[in-house]
């Protein structure tokens, strides 16, 4: 090894375990806490891992996140002044993404807050302006009359990107209003005398987010400003964000140097619902505000975004894609060869997720450049009662690609928002960050 890299790895060693672990993460971390998105990376562990490989680059640096999420990778990045570039098979997250890299002025979203509240307070209307299967299950008619009004107040505004911030903080606002439980991302229904008993109101909850969500923005441009990553009204580098399914490929023709990233930790159907916590929002976000491009049916079914996700199809051939990856992964095998025949049937999904990351991993690396880093955060998870050891496996489908991993570190999941009261979350007391460096 190098002296070079020798260096670089006692450098990243050093971040603290009070960083790794969330514990001096402050919540209120400017454009990274828009939306209480699920799962989000903590910035406290993702900032200074980023800071230390952008300075093993020598700060000329251009990122690629595939499964972006709530982009605060992205948003990290563009705080070091790198050239972004983040995708998502989620098209929340893609308007979150946007909006989170989009340079605004505080005037011009103040102003149009003003416009916004306005118009809401002189409408009169109890028209409902959206209409899908069991609508009255999810939100009491009194939500859905003051959601329309903030809907039609939405609407009215002339330029796109307003629409995209106010449609982010109506996004909060159906999450907090509507009679779907918080505690789960899983849609379940809250009991029909909790509904009764709840006094919520869509205006004031949405009035309350937009400020904050301008307060918190306005941070961010300041620290950029600050940076000299702003000039002339617009971001120095580039910052991209695109829908993508990265089992089918990564959207873009540029080359990375740098990768960071969180996979989801198996399939989205049984570990972390990102399609279903966000089923109910995008009913009243029009497609065409978001972006056209998007080549999928995401309102088909509230689990449409999460089978269409990594490991989410069930239709794929176990028999003709096993053998192939247990030849990659001798970890996956062992573990899948404890099973009887019926547990091993429940076990089937981590053979496709795996198999789906695999995948996604071959259509990362031809954008990654010669001596690149990859840093992935990623946990291990229970099934049959027994641990996916996903971390291993990670290790062993990139040696099968020749690249071998650089460096490594461990955290404590204090503050990472997930899941509650399943088995899935009970296994999640710990992350692996793994960094990989892409040598030819």
């Amino acid at each position: 090894m190098n002296k070079t890299n020798k260096i670089i790895k006692k450098n990243i060693k050093a971040i603290s375990s009070e960083t790794l672990n969330g514990e001096n993460y402050s919540r209120n971390d400017f454009a990274r806490s828009i939306l209480n998105y699920p799962a989000v990376m903590v910035p406290s562990v993702q900032e200074p891992i980023i800071e230390r490989l952008s300075e093993a680059l020598d700060k000329n640096v251009s990122l690629l996140d595939p499964f972006m999420g709530a982009s605060n990778t992205l948003v990290t990045g563009m705080k070091y002044g790198m050239n972004v570039f983040g995708q998502d098979i989620n098209p929340l997250s893609i308007l979150l993404s946007q909006v989170k890299t989009t340079f605004y002025q505080k005037d011009e979203l103040i102003d149009a807050e003003q416009r916004v509240m306005s118009s809401i307070k002189s409408d009169i209307s109890d028209v409902i302006e959206v209409s899908f299967t069991n609508i009255n299950k999810w939100f009491t008619v009194d939500v859905q009359i003051d959601l329309s009004k903030i809907y039609r107040a939405i609407r009215k505004e002339p330029n796109l990107r307003i629409r995209k911030f106010f449609w982010v903080a109506l996004a909060e606002t159906i999450r907090l209003t509507s009679n779907d439980r918080t505690s789960t991302f899983k849609m379940h229904m809250r009991p029909i005398e909790e509904i009764n008993a709840r006094q919520v109101s869509a205006l004031k909850t949405f009035g309350s987010i937009s400020k904050k969500n301008i307060k918190n923005f306005v941070d961010f441009i300041s620290v950029l400003l600050e940076k000299g990553h702003i000039k002339k009204g617009k971001y120095t580098k580039n910052a991209e964000v695109v829908w993508g399914d990265t089992n089918s490929g990564i959207n873009t023709k540029r080359t990375f140097n740098l990768l960071v990233t969180s996979p989801p930790y198996g399939d989205n159907q049984t570990t972390v619902t990102y399609g279903q916590f966000s089923y109910l929002p995008l009913q009243w976000i029009p497609l065409e505000d978001i972006d056209t491009a998007i080549e999928m049916d995401y309102l088909k079914t509230a689990q449409e975004i999460d089978a269409k996700s990594l490991g989410g199809k069930v239709k794929v051939n176990i028999k003709e894609i096993q053998d192939s990856i247990f030849d990659k992964s001798k970890t996956l095998k062992k573990f899948i060869n404890q099973f009887n025949v019926e547990e091993r049937k429940k076990a089937e999904k981590v053979i496709r997720f795996i198999h789906e990351l695999d995948n996604s991993i071959d259509k990362m690396l031809p954008r990654m450049r010669k001596d690149s880093f990859l840093a992935w955060t990623i946990g291990n998870r229970n099934v049959n009662k027994q641990i996916v050891r996903n971390d291993l496996i990670l290790n062993e489908l990139f040696e099968s690609k020749g690249i071998e991993l650089f460096t490594g570190l461990e955290r404590d999941i204090l503050s990472k928002r997930m899941p509650g009261r399943n088995n899935f979350s009970n296994m999640m007391s710990k992350e692996k960050i793994l960094i990989y460096k892409k040598i030819k």
